[in-house]
């Protein structure tokens, strides 16, 4: 593979390529590295290769000439009958370089990689590249950190770069899966030990166990990747083996009667219904929960949950919604709720809020319904939806919440259903049957 850099730092790029593998890789001429400054094009007695931009507006901007001569220069570099190489153009205002892409251009004979400076290119560079691309979604003072990280990424999938092969095949992203856990000596440290699994012999358990955590550790760490992933049957019978059990079966829902806010949005505290206990506690029944949880600080209203619902209990005529009752607890607070889960389960749940404000948890995720189901489906984690009572949840005081669900929006401007039929309606969307 050979990589052409056009930069106004060589050396950066020069610093770099000699090192571990790459340079190996180098050493042997398996990768070929060359570096061209478009000062060498410069025109003037300063060899400046940016100007003010037309308009206004503050820093330089990166000539068009410069570039494009430095491109066509390395261009008659090229051996007769050999194909122009693939220019990339890297700049955050582009699609994100992900392994998927590493694969793709490690296919190529060639890349060339213009890095920008200063406030970007002059616009007519793009019309001289093949392709745009970016690092990630973040600004960096130029593109040389971005041209070495292609570099490496792509040059390690080469043949022969890599020593031992088959671990391209086993780690974070070749499969659309972050990479298992590593272990090595010691073999316990500080009480914390290698899972003994590993040190079975039994190949073919330590195969299936990687591969779950695999799963488990991509839908906990990136969501967004996991969203994208299709486990196999041969995946889900894995996960059900180690005790992922479906997630509406793990999931609970809160009726928070505090904190909340009123029309004004100051806190306050609302009062419990009967409707509230009966009607929601049926909804919970009716998609599998595990329980329904009533939120209030108020020992009075807590114990009129308890009350409610142990009316129905061992009424043989009512022993339908006597189950459904059976899932209601009380809890004086959200975090004593979040407190039980994670004992229950081992680990915290993941907290989601509910809300027919748009502003409700600034900075907080949002996700659908059934994009929620998706996210968590594979996770051992519990996940509880939190119902706020009056005019909503006081989001400030509810830091545990991590994800936020779209709202009920229905054909019209008004959007304010009662939080019962808003939970009936968010939980069909998340589990019920499809047609």
């Amino acid at each position: 593979m050979r990589y052409r850099v056009v930069t106004l730092f060589p050396e950066l790029i020069d610093a770099a390529i000699g090192v571990g593998l790459l340079g190996k890789a180098v050493a042997a001429g398996l990768v070929e590295v060359r570096c061209l400054s478009p000062r060498v094009f410069a025109t003037n007695k300063h060899q400046s290769v940016d100007d003010a931009p037309y308009g206004g507006g503050s820093g330089m901007v990166l000539s068009v000439e410069p570039i494009a001569k430095a491109l066509d220069a390395l261009d008659a570099e090229r051996v007769e009958g050999e194909p122009r190489s693939h220019r990339l153009l890297l700049t955050p205002a582009a699609p994100r370089f992900d392994q998927a892409a590493a694969r793709r251009l490690a296919a190529l004979p060639s890349l060339t990689l213009i890095c920008g400076r200063y406030e970007g290119f002059d616009a007519r560079v793009h019309s001289l590249v093949d392709e745009h691309i970016s690092l990630g979604d973040f600004v960096l003072n130029g593109g040389e950190i971005a041209a070495l990280a292609i570099i490496e990424a792509t040059a390690r999938l080469l043949p022969g770069v890599i020593g031992n092969e088959r671990s391209l095949d086993e780690e974070s992203h070749s499969a659309g899966l972050l990479e298992y856990p590593q272990y090595t000596r010691p073999l316990e440290l500080e009480g914390k030990a290698v899972p003994p699994i590993l040190t079975s012999g039994n190949h073919a358990a330590i195969a299936g166990w990687r591969r779950t955590q695999a799963m488990q550790r991509t839908a906990a760490r990136r969501p967004d990747l996991w969203r994208a992933f299709q486990p196999s049957p041969a995946d889900a019978k894995l996960l059900a083996k180690a005790g992922v059990t479906p997630v509406r079966a793990r999931t609970h829902v809160a009726l928070v009667h505090h904190p909340v806010v009123d029309r004004n949005a100051k806190i306050v505290t609302t009062a419990l219904t009967s409707f509230d206990v009966h009607d929601i506690a049926r909804s919970a029944m009716t998609y599998g929960l595990a329980n329904y949880h009533v939120v209030t600080p108020v020992t009075s209203q807590r114990d009129k949950a308890v009350f409610i619902a142990a009316q129905w209990m061992g009424d043989a005529q009512g022993e339908h919604r006597a189950r459904a009752l059976e899932l209601v607890r009380v809890a004086a607070s959200v975090d004593e709720v979040v407190a039980e889960l994670t004992a229950r389960y081992g680990v915290a749940p993941i907290v989601v809020a509910s809300s027919a404000r748009t502003d409700s948890f600034p900075g907080v995720p949002r996700r659908t319904a059934a994009g929620l189901v998706a996210e968590l489906e594979f996770l051992a984690q519990p996940m509880l939806v939190l119902l706020g009572t009056g005019w909503g949840l006081a989001d400030a005081l509810i830091p545990s919440v991590s994800r936020v669900v779209a709202p009920i929006e229905g054909a019209s401007d008004w959007n304010h259903l009662s939080v019962r039929s808003a939970a009936a309606i968010l939980l069909d969307r998340m589990f019920g049957r499809r047609e």
